[in-house]
């Protein structure tokens, strides 16, 4: 597999592109490829550049553009991941093991039992720069073109309101009888009878939903789902049940 690169598409033109900054640094400096060696390089929209090497500067490395594809390393499905903001660099991990799954957007979201408090613009500000520096490591590993979208963290109660193309949403809860009585059904059951491709998977922080925040996205027509009888981490939860509702939109074939 060729490496992979990303530049901004207003750095690309019809025939070449501009690798800049931090990724030329990485190109010339750490894997010291030469002028003439072939690399993949994307534009975070859904593009895929097939390109040579040519001319080499400290900070910039232009490159000969031999094919376009258009979607390159894409599911077909558009996948949001809404999950309960964690502690520590938990999200981190999140963000790179959905983002590889093929996540196309994330939307941190602050529950009534999150530990995490986030108040501070500035704190916020460089939270949602780390995390997009990860998703974009994780987009260039996994051969993607799209660099998933990341929201700045949104409360739970202004989640449905706030977004209006969540498409099927499906709230996990952690064991199969869900909390109050509200007996989660299980992932295959939810979506036995879907045709859409665009999917909600909303999942909760370390200690999960209450049961107000259930009772809401079921009236907002969110799918009560179990992930059966184990409790896993967050860090697990999360990616795990991602890849399941991407195995059922036969996007592992």
């Amino acid at each position: 597999m060729m490496p992979v690169f990303y530049t901004s598409p207003d750095s690309i033109n019809n025939e070449s592109l501009a690798i800049l900054g931090a990724e030329a640094h990485h190109l010339g400096k750490v894997m010291r490829l030469k002028k003439g060696d072939p690399v993949m390089v994307i534009d975070g929209v859904g593009n895929g550049f097939r390109c040579e090497i040519g001319k080499k500067s400290a900070k910039s490395i232009q490159c000969k553009i031999h094919s376009r594809i258009r979607n390159y390393g894409e599911p077909i499905s558009r996948v949001t991941v809404a999950a309960g903001l964690s502690v520590g660099t938990k999200f981190d991990d999140v963000i790179q093991r959905v983002t590889e799954l093929g996540a196309v957007r994330i939307i941190p979201v602050l529950t009534e039992k999150s530990k995490v408090k986030l108040e501070d613009e500035k704190r916020v500000k460089n939270k949602l720069s780390r995390w997009r520096k990860v998703a974009l490591a994780s987009v260039k590993q996994s051969g993607r073109s799209v660099l998933p979208e990341i929201i700045p963290p949104t409360s739970f109660t202004q989640l449905f309101d706030r977004f209006d193309d969540l498409g099927q949403v499906i709230i996990f809860n952690p064991t199969r009888g869900g909390q109050g009585g509200q007996g989660g059904q299980t992932l295959t059951k939810a979506m036995l009878n879907n045709d859409s491709r665009q999917v909600t998977v909303l999942i909760g922080p370390e200690s999960g939903f209450t049961l107000d925040e259930v009772n809401l996205a079921r009236k907002a027509g969110a799918k009560n789902v179990t992930l059966g009888h184990r409790v896993l981490r967050t860090e697990n939860a999360v990616p795990t049940a991602v890849a399941l509702v991407m195995f059922l939109l036969d996007e592992f074939s």
